[in-house]
C-alpha cells in the first residue's frame, strides 16, 4: 500500500480535502479549462487518472476540495511534486473563481503547510505563481513564505 493513500479525507472547518475521482469530472474540466483552453473531457479524465497514479507511488499528494456545508466543488490543492526523502514539495493551489478570496486561500493554505510540515515532515515548501498576485502574496506572508520575485514563494522549517 502507498503511503499516501491513507491520506484523504483531509478537512479543514468549511472544507474537504479528497481525491479527485470523488468529485465530478465535469467540476475538474470547468477549472482546468480556466488555464488550459484546450482541456477537453477525455484529457481531464486522463490528467485525474495521472494524478491518482502519481499519488499511489508517492509522488505526489493532490486532492480535490468541496466545501462542507454545500459540497460545491472549490479546486484542487496538493504537494506535486513532492520528495518526502528530501523533505520538501511544491505546493499547488487551483481554485475556481468564486473561492478565490482571503478567508478560503487562507484556510486552505493554513492546512496545507500544517498537514505538509506536521503529518509529512517536510522542511521546504515551494509555491510558485502563474502571474503576480498581490492577495496570494500577502496569505502567503502571513504564512511565514518569503519570496525575491513575487511569483516564488518558499517556505522554510
Amino acid at each position: 500500500m502507498s503511503q499516501f493513500e491513507k491520506y484523504h479525507p483531509i478537512l479543514t472547518p468549511h472544507y474537504t480535502f479528497d481525491w479527485l475521482t470523488k468529485v465530478r469530472v465535469i467540476d475538474v474540466f470547468n477549472l482546468y479549462q480556466t488555464s488550459n483552453a484546450t482541456a477537453t473531457m477525455e484529457t481531464t479524465a486522463a490528467q485525474i487518472n495521472h494524478t491518482m497514479r502519481e499519488i499511489f507511488h508517492d509522488h505526489q499528494l493532490v486532492w480535490g476540495v468541496t466545501a462542507r456545508d454545500t459540497n460545491a466543488f472549490v479546486g484542487q490543492v496538493g504537494f506535486a511534486p513532492i520528495d518526502t526523502a528530501k523533505h520538501e514539495a511544491t505546493l499547488s493551489v487551483d481554485l475556481t473563481a468564486t473561492y478565490q478570496q482571503v478567508t478560503t486561500l487562507r484556510e486552505i493554505l493554513e492546512r496545507l503547510v500544517a498537514f505538509g510540515t506536521v503529518e509529512l515532515k517536510l522542511n521546504r515548501l515551494t509555491l510558485i505563481l502563474p502571474k503576480h498576485d498581490d492577495l496570494m502574496a500577502q496569505i502567503l506572508a502571513g504564512l511565514n513564505f518569503s519570496t525575491t520575485d513575487h511569483l516564488t514563494f518558499n517556505y522554510h522549517q
